[in-house]
């Protein structure tokens, strides 16, 4: 039999969609370091369960050759099962096996109680007494400020109207807009359609529709010239403070406001550090922020935060603490720098911060927000980070640490595994001995629809800074990317030399379990190549749940839901034919998509040949839908 055969898809579908809902709350350690595409635990689990009962073994090597963050790798350690675990790049690996290294929650948290007890003079730079109450701002929004090319008078670049509601409250009856002649915000009902600035008196529409397929376009309200907005971000990007979020210190109630001339709200001072200004590199991510104005990593930030930031890791540096708990102390610190304040995104309609690499992009919001990074309040402060850590090593001490943490690099010695093995590198070489692993599970780069590197490369510029980062190989990275000259030819190479190593390193009659979804054709194309020359066998399919329906950048969207699940042993000569169909529910449109290009698949894999769209096409005609989501060329 197929591992999927042992599991139970459709009970499985029922739970992912209920801990996908609030994933750290299930797995609490997914809130320790920021990575793309992590598939949901308890998918891991079934799997490895599945693997249990198929073969009859209580325990084996699993080995994830592109362990990203870690879900194989954490289910494989609740199980007691030793766990090989390899990624390209330092951020994730790191952060793994800082996740897998045991620390005492309570050395932990008197150790981070004293770390914030060293910034609090940092942290009091954003106080301030307001009628005889002790306030507290943890958010400050910001708007875009520019020069009209045409009249030369100022523009702020509020590319929608509202810039947030006045509270967090369900039933909010208010909000407040922005002004694109003065940069003033009114406070308005929520659903006008129009407003007049409460400082310059300019009446602006609030429901102009945007087409943000096209080129974005702003007309300037002075001289009422159109310009493309690229044309109008500077290369030295200028901010004017428009709102506040505090929260009082006696009943911590919060408020959203104006800016007044109390706050201290302007960041007009610039670090002196000159580590910090690490230039930002081209791409297809970063480009983006380059174009908008930024050339440095440090000009992401507010002075405020960069100070904190790098106070914290000197704290951290310094504190008397065991080695393991600094560990975990430095991987919350180096986590917070996602919370740029240039950069991230104010959620209007649920007034919060979004992470600067929220929905897997960075944001090029001309409305931005610095987040108070000492404030007990907030998405992604200190504070908070210590409070989910300790909740991690908890949750992990429970489960069970394995009975080794080792982190080594992709050049060093074959070896054996005992507990877990983190590696950093490129899986072209791994570090297992031949046929040492029962089980590959593991979920491939998902072709050019994640730039991982380029997105890791903030992270990257902080550890640099603390001095832990070894130099990253982005062109070994299994992704197209056109910046670096990485074509699809390229990601299939990379991908057929990684699964071939593994090919090495499987058991003789091990499996391979990947999981993949793409909408764009020549990336199951590569995927099925690169799987024939490793040498493998397509034996069974599945489709299960993934994603959540109602994650911002899935919402209203023809996005996959699902994973196609791909089960494969090494191929042998005379091997038996397998009679393949789909595991799990295939109602759905996307769910027989899934279908009809896993089983074209299988057939170009095991036959070694086939055009690949003919037959995904000759499966959708038979299983008589119209719907097309894989596209030749498209995304």
């Amino acid at each position: 039999m197929a591992v999927i055969d042992h599991v139970d898809w459709g009970g499985l579908d029922l739970l992912v969609a209920h801990q996908q809902r609030n994933r750290s709350a299930h797995s609490p350690v997914i809130s320790l370091f920021r990575w793309w595409a992590r598939r949901p635990h308890c998918f891991a689990g079934a799997l490895l369960d599945a693997a249990r009962i198929e073969f009859r073994r209580q325990s084996f090597l699993v080995a994830d050759p592109f362990s990203g963050g870690g879900t194989v790798a954490f289910e494989a350690t609740r199980r007691g099962l030793p766990i090989y675990a390899q990624d390209l790049y330092s951020w994730p690996s790191a952060g793994l096996a800082t996740a897998l290294t045991a620390a005492d929650p309570d050395d932990f948290k008197n150790a981070a109680r004293k770390v914030l007890d060293a910034l609090k003079p940092l942290r009091e730079e954003y106080w301030r007494a307001k009628d005889a109450e002790l306030w507290e701002t943890t958010h400050i929004i910001r708007v875009r400020q520019t020069a009209c090319p045409s009249c030369s008078m100022g523009i702020y670049l509020f590319r929608d109207a509202l810039v947030s509601l006045g509270s967090r409250a369900g039933d909010e009856p208010s909000a407040f807009f922005g002004c694109v002649s003065c940069g003033a915000v009114t406070k308005r009902a929520k659903s006008v359609k129009s407003f007049s600035c409460r400082a310059c008196g300019l009446r602006t529409r609030t429901d102009t529709p945007r087409d943000d397929r096209a080129a974005p376009r702003f007309s300037c309200p002075h001289c009422t010239e159109e310009h493309l907005l690229s044309a109008l971000l500077l290369p030295s990007p200028q901010w004017h403070p428009v709102l506040v979020r505090g929260q009082n210190f006696s009943n911590g109630k919060s408020l959203i406001r104006a800016v007044d001339k109390w706050d201290a709200a302007v960041d007009d001072v610039v670090t002196t550090d000159a580590s910090l200004r690490t230039e930002i590199p081209n791409g297809l991510e970063t480009g983006g922020l380059k174009r908008n104005g930024f050339s440095f990593w440090s000009e992401l930030y507010t002075r405020r935060q960069l100070n904190i930031i790098t106070a914290a890791l000197r704290e951290v540096a310094l504190i008397d603490a065991p080695e393991e708990v600094r560990l975990h102390l430095r991987l919350a610190v180096l986590g917070s720098a996602e919370m740029a304040g240039y950069v991230c995104r104010w959620e209007r309609y649920h007034p919060k911060a979004l992470e600067a690499i929220a929905n897997h992009r960075f944001s090029r919001s001309t409305v931005t927000v610095e987040t108070n990074l000492l404030s007990t309040s907030g998405r992604g402060t200190l504070p908070r980070r210590f409070e989910a850590a300790e909740k991690a090593l908890l949750w992990m001490r429970s489960e069970g640490y394995p009975t080794r943490t080792s982190h080594a690099k992709a050049g060093s010695r074959r070896r054996s595994v005992s507990g877990a093995l983190v590696v950093t590198g490129s899986s072209e070489r791994q570090l297992l001995c031949n046929g040492a692993a029962q089980l590959i599970f593991t979920d491939p780069p998902y072709h050019d629809d994640l730039q991982y590197g380029e997105l890791a490369r903030l992270f990257h510029a902080w550890m640099a800074h603390a001095g832990e980062c070894q130099e990253s190989a982005e062109s070994d990275e299994a992704v197209p990317n056109s910046v670096r000259g990485a074509t699809t030819e390229h990601y299939e190479d990379k991908v057929a030399a990684c699964l071939t190593e593994s090919r090495r390193t499987l058991a003789s009659n091990g499996r391979l379990v990947l999981t993949f979804h793409n909408k764009n054709m020549k990336a199951w194309n590569a995927l099925s190549r690169a799987l024939f020359r490793a040498g493998f066998d397509v034996v069974g399919l599945a489709a299960v749940a993934a994603e959540n329906a109602s994650d911002h950048s899935k919402r209203g969207k023809e996005s996959f839901l699902c994973d196609l699940v791909i089960e494969c042993s090494p191929k042998r000569k005379r091997e038996r034919g397998w009679d393949l169909e789909v595991q799990g529910a295939t109602d759905t449109a996307e769910r027989k998509n899934l279908e009809a290009i896993g089983l074209a698949l299988a057939e170009c894999v095991n036959r070694g040949d086939g055009d690949i769209g003919a037959l995904f096409a000759a499966h959708l005609r038979r299983l008589r839908t119209s719907q097309v989501l894989i596209r030749r060329g498209g995304k």
